[in-house]
């Protein structure tokens, strides 16, 4: 299943057209459509709402390992670097007000340029606001779709794509003006979700099976005596490994008879690890 959230339906619209999607009249607060494989709901704006929809569509219609969650809507951008139509791919997401941070694992190729998108709970306007945006670009609901996508699906398969309406500068938004901005970037999105949908086939597909892939990770764990965190980023290595070379690497069988003594060996051996993988 592909998971599209939108703030408005402005947003909404050229998706709905391209895939074809039909309303559903289920109880609900929010607009929902479906097509096939394919599920849209309109949050609404803020970061509330969109963490509240995310949630209650994952939970209402099922997440697996090969559903993807996108949130794609308009945004303001920081510079004039940038120009008003571009495609953005958020490759960091931050929420302003809690200050926490994203990290969208990026895995497959695209068109599309990476920013680093930061969620604030109201309007930025460049005249009134006098606070530091960290970000590339600005919206009100990124930071809130991605955190509780986490909670459902795998880090690969939830983004965040925007696209520049405006440079914090705006009196009002437009509606159709919206709905042409998204429907010019339909090529972007649909080569990102093929992409998307590939990756998920082949690692499904892959000769090292989910539980042969557990195993490898706890005895690496243990005789490199590797922390959480070591543990997380080992995991990612491992999967993007898989993706680009259908199998673990043979060497890999060295790493799992060593004894560590100390944190600093541990940390020598990990980066030893880490080489391999990234290769």
């Amino acid at each position: 299943m592909i998971y599209f959230i939108t703030a408005f339906y402005s947003e909404a619209k050229a998706l709905i057209d391209s895939f074809g999607l039909k309303k559903l009249y289920e109880p609900s607060k929010f607009q929902i459509f479906s097509g096939d494989e394919i599920l849209l709901i309109v949050s609404g704006e803020g970061i509330l709402q969109a963490a509240i929809a995310t949630t209650f569509a994952l939970t209402k219609f099922g997440a697996s390992d090969r559903c993807i969650a996108l949130n794609i809507g308009i945004c303001g951008a920081k510079e004039k670097k940038l120009s008003k139509g571009d495609v953005l791919l958020c490759n960091k997401i931050i929420n302003h007000h809690s200050k926490r941070a994203f990290y969208p694992d990026i895995l497959i190729t695209h068109q599309m340029k990476e920013v680093c998108l930061e969620t604030f709970l109201f309007p930025v306007k460049k005249d009134t606001f006098t606070g530091e945006i960290e970000g590339d670009i600005v919206d009100m609901e990124g930071a809130g779709f991605f955190e509780a996508a986490l909670s459902f699906l795998a880090p690969h398969n939830v983004h965040c794509i925007k696209i520049v309406y405006d440079f914090l500068e705006y009196e009002k938004i437009e509606p159709q003006e919206v709905t042409n901005l998204v429907k010019q970037s339909m090529p972007f999105i649909e080569n990102f979700i093929n992409a998307l949908v590939e990756v998920n086939l082949e690692f499904c597909a892959t000769m090292v099976e989910e539980e042969k892939l557990r195993e490898v990770i706890e005895k690496l764990k243990s005789s490199l005596r590797l922390t959480t965190s070591m543990t997380y980023q080992l995991e990612k290595l491992l999967k993007s490994y898989i993706i680009r070379h259908e199998n673990l690497p043979e060497d890999i069988s060295e790493f799992f008879n060593i004894n560590v003594n100390s944190k600093k060996e541990g940390k020598q051996y990990f980066e030893k690890l880490k080489k391999l993988l990234i290769s």
